[in-house]
């Protein structure tokens, strides 16, 4: 009973096979070979501009700086505006006890005013004298050189005590933000010492540090690209320091942003080009295979109607972009280029070519099953994707 059971069973696959085997071998060589052929889109070199970006970490400040120091040693008496405080040109932020001073260019004005009152009378007199005959002319230009001195000596004496009541006022040099003040009422401040900084008011600036390569690429003048945030700012380089920063072997960089108004020594992200190439040779990054450190790319060489081989061909890079590189050598533009990817590619492969009339019905094929795809059979399509399969090829 087991022995025919088995006989049929055997039976049975041997017909299956049988089946099978002359339906394959029954079917058009055409058919056959068609749906066996990998199918490959292409695309030529083309003309396109390339640049190269370069990402570093900026600090925000003012253009224009004050630093305010006392000018005298003294007492801070009275303190008229705080520290974050939005300051006019003029006004005054703090005043000093400098009152020995003071009284004591005003006593020297005082005597420098009698003095020159003194001579001034004197000349006058003797000019009287002069014009009669009673006196000679030298007496009286003697008398006329006194007295222009004791003038100079009022004006200089004026100018003292203007300027002892001016040091013991602290005032603003420009319009701006009063930021790391010191004062407290009450403290004694030393001469020399620095009271605050005051920001000016209007367009910022943005410090970063560059190495010596990238300041070779950088010139006055170049636009940069500030970002916070979600928002973007445009800004121009002023100034690109010669002097190396020993503690960090880097270029002091500044430029100019323009509608910004963020808090002094904030950190932003600056964008900038570090180079650029114009009218150039360029493929997309995602067509281009390494081996050996060598790039590559696969050609399609038409031997019937679409279908051809594929062919390796080295070529040499210039300038890589974030998208596209620059080719150098190793392509015309009469090359077609493959810029799909399946795991059948190699040199000497039989490729089929997608015509336009293949890609049409391809679209509608996938506008109609787009809806039905579920998020597994997307995840699929990702992982097959040529940018997330190796480049390196094996073997």
């Amino acid at each position: 009973m087991q022995k025919g059971l088995k006989a049929i069973a055997i039976l049975i696959i041997l017909s299956l096979l049988s089946f099978f085997l002359v339906r394959r071998i029954m079917k058009p060589k055409e058919e056959v070979e068609g749906k066996a052929l990998p199918t490959v889109t292409c695309i030529s070199m083309k003309k396109g501009d390339i640049a190269v970006k370069e990402e570093l970490l900026g600090e925000i400040s003012a253009k224009e700086q004050f630093r305010l120091l006392s000018k005298i040693s003294g007492e801070v008496l009275e303190i008229d505006k705080e520290n974050g405080s939005e300051v006019k040109k003029g006004e005054r932020i703090a005043l000093l006890d400098n009152q020995k001073q003071i009284d004591a260019a005003k006593y020297s004005l005082e005597q420098a005013k009698a003095q020159a009152q003194v001579t001034r009378d004197s000349r006058d007199r003797l000019a009287t004298l002069k014009e009669s005959g009673d006196i000679s002319v030298q007496d009286f230009e003697a008398a006329d050189a006194q007295a222009k001195a004791a003038e100079a000596q009022a004006k200089a004496a004026k100018l003292n005590y203007d300027t002892q009541v001016e040091f013991s006022e602290i005032t603003a040099p420009s319009d701006g933000i009063l930021q790391n003040s010191i004062l407290v009422k009450g403290a004694f401040i030393p001469q020399g010492t620095q009271l605050a900084t005051l920001m000016g008011a209007g367009s910022q600036q943005v410090l970063f540090s560059a190495t010596e390569e990238l300041v070779k690429n950088l010139s006055v003048g170049q636009s940069i690209m500030l970002e916070k945030g979600k928002e973007s700012y445009p800004g121009t380089i002023t100034e690109i320091s010669s002097v190396l920063l020993p503690e960090t072997g880097l270029f002091p960089v500044k430029a100019e942003v323009e509608n910004t108004d963020f808090p002094e020594g904030s950190k932003a992200k600056i964008s900038l080009t570090k180079d650029s190439r114009s009218s150039v040779n360029i493929l997309p990054l995602n067509v281009l295979y390494y081996e050996n450190g060598e790039a590559f790319v696969y050609v399609f060489e038409g031997t019937d109607g679409n279908e051809g081989l594929l062919r390796k061909k080295k070529v040499e890079l210039g300038l890589s972009g974030e998208e596209s590189a620059e080719i150098l050598s190793g392509l015309s533009e009469e090359d077609k280029v493959v810029s799909s990817w399946n795991n059948e590619m190699f040199d000497g492969a039989k490729v089929r070519l997608q015509d336009k009339k293949d890609e049409s019905v391809k679209d509608s094929a996938k506008e109609k099953s787009a809806p039905e795809e579920s998020s597994e059979e997307n995840s699929a399509k990702e992982e097959t994707a040529p940018e997330e399969s190796a480049k390196e090829e094996k073997g």
